[in-house]
């Protein structure tokens, strides 16, 4: 039988065969010994890694949050009577006084109800007034005393409630402001609990957020603050509240900062950026990789305690560029793992190399150049 070779079997083979000679020629010669001049386990059986001994830098420490601007009070005004619409005294953007009437409602037949109640009042007034003079005589007993009091009493009410009715029918300001919404027009019929009009209140206005939890715990009733708003504008002021318990949903505290604003004018919901100074901290500025997670997601480094066991060192971002980032939490100064920290426990005992130490090493084993042409002859002819 005769075997046809083409140009790739015949390529196959060669490469194949040049492997089976240069496996064979390897395990006839000699490999020289490697060895690592910077083992990463010492004699001692402890784990080398390479620590930096960081210090602090003092930085102005900012909690930024976005926000929004608003009212300090809100309200819809409804209608506490069935009625029409006959009068309008204010139309929205109108600023008001408290007490100012502002819209009215048909009284229909009220006017007349008082007068009645008052009527039967007065008479009221005098049988009670009869019954007790014929009590000290004798006269009544008390059963016919109690009855003229409990029909008293019953007038009493009947007026006072034709009062608040007559007067559901004009509606006033109920503290000072501006008028933002009018939901009705001269000749709308309203029931009981339609709205009638928004009545807005700056002055203060409030910067409204939320912040997370890590700045909550930073963040105190009393506060100074100040805000820069959508306009360019920067607006001082102090937080006046914070929340005790974080939104079930988002799990942030809700915050405002009070603004004085004498003029009363400004417009709710403007976007603003909130900002709360905090005290001078040190802050550290290092390589995001350096970054990790403990088990309960708490952000920080691994460092070694003074037994050089690897410890978790809590931190905080502070800002980021594009170079690195800082962060602050560990204090005026801290021993944090550099190199091998991916390779060691929480701890776990281990060799520190410290950095500065290294680079001094490094740099004395360099060889030094000659200052000069000069030096370099004169070593050359020795």
């Amino acid at each position: 039988m005769t075997i046809h070779l083409n140009q790739g079997h015949i390529a196959a083979l060669v490469i194949a065969l040049a492997l089976l000679i240069w496996m064979g020629a390897g395990a006839f010669s000699d490999t020289p010994d490697f060895t690592n001049p910077r083992p990463l386990v010492m004699d001692s059986g402890l784990t080398r890694v390479q620590v930096e001994r960081m210090k602090g830098e003092l930085v102005n420490r900012d909690i930024t949050i976005s926000a929004h601007t608003a009212a300090n009070r809100r309200v819809e005004l409804k209608s506490e009577i069935r009625g029409k619409v006959i009068a309008i005294h204010k139309d929205k953007g109108a600023a008001v006084k408290k007490g100012e009437l502002l819209l009215e409602l048909d009284a229909r037949d009220w006017p007349a109800r008082v007068k009645q109640a008052e009527a039967n009042l007065k008479q009221r007034q005098l049988e009670a007034r009869s019954a007790r003079q014929l009590s000290e005589r004798g006269l009544a007993n008390e059963s016919q005393l109690a009855q003229a009091a409990t029909v008293l009493a019953n007038a009493e009410a009947e007026l006072t409630n034709a009062r608040i009715q007559l007067d559901a029918s004009k509606i006033r300001a109920p503290f000072a402001g501006i008028v933002d919404q009018r939901m009705v027009e001269i000749g709308d019929f309203v029931k009981d609990s339609s709205p009638l009009l928004t009545i807005l209140d700056f002055t203060p206005y409030l910067i409204k957020g939320q912040a997370s939890e890590r700045d909550a715990a930073d963040i105190n009733i009393g506060d100074s603050g100040y805000a820069e708003l959508v306009n360019g504008d920067r607006v001082d002021g102090r937080v006046r509240f914070i929340a005790a318990e974080a939104d079930a949903k988002t799990r942030t505290f809700p915050l405002e900062l009070e603004i004085r604003n004498p003029g009363g004018s400004m417009t709710s919901g403007l976007t603003a950026k909130l900002h709360i100074p905090q005290p001078a901290t040190y802050a550290y500025f290092i390589s995001p990789a350096l970054l990790i997670l403990d088990d309960e997601g708490q952000l920080g480094l691994k460092g070694i305690d003074e037994q050089n066991r690897v410890v978790f060192r809590g931190v905080n971002l502070l800002k980021a560029d594009n170079k690195g980032i800082w962060v602050y939490g560990l204090g005026s100064e801290a021993n944090i793992i550099t190199v091998g920290q991916g390779f060691v426990e929480y701890g776990q005992q281990v060799e520190p190399v410290y950095l500065q130490d290294s680079q001094d090493t490094e740099i004395s084993a360099q060889p030094q150049a000659p200052e000069d042409d000069a030096d370099a002859t004169a070593l050359s002819a020795g």
